[in-house]
């Protein structure tokens, strides 16, 4: 054989040999289970809620709020240019607890 043709036959074969790998790589990856593509994903983290913790906070940013509103009303205080909103994301979980609080309805 020539030299010629064992680098056409060594090309040839890393050609087939570089289908190959990309054809296995772009594969789905075989599950025994078989999965309807309408069903929900199920989340895999679990994560714990502190709803006592939460409230707590709510309380303590209000009280300040609350504080700070005095503080402006007094003639005597220097003028704080603060932002008293603030958004509270808080899970469902926690409904109960805010609502006991009276945290809820505002």
């Amino acid at each position: 054989m020539s030299a010629r043709r064992q680098i056409i036959a060594a090309w040839a074969g890393l050609c087939l040999v570089g289908i190959a790998a990309t054809s296995a790589l772009n594969a789905e990856p075989y599950t025994d289970k078989r999965v309807s593509p309408a069903e929900e994903p199920t989340p895999t983290d679990t994560y714990a809620v502190d709803c006592q913790e939460i409230a707590d906070a709510i309380e303590q940013a209000r009280a300040e709020a609350k504080r700070e509103q005095q503080e402006a009303l007094n003639p005597s205080a220097t003028p704080a240019y603060r932002s008293t909103a603030r958004d509270w994301a808080v899970p469902k979980e926690c409904a109960d607890e805010l609502e006991d609080r009276g945290l809820k309805t505002r």
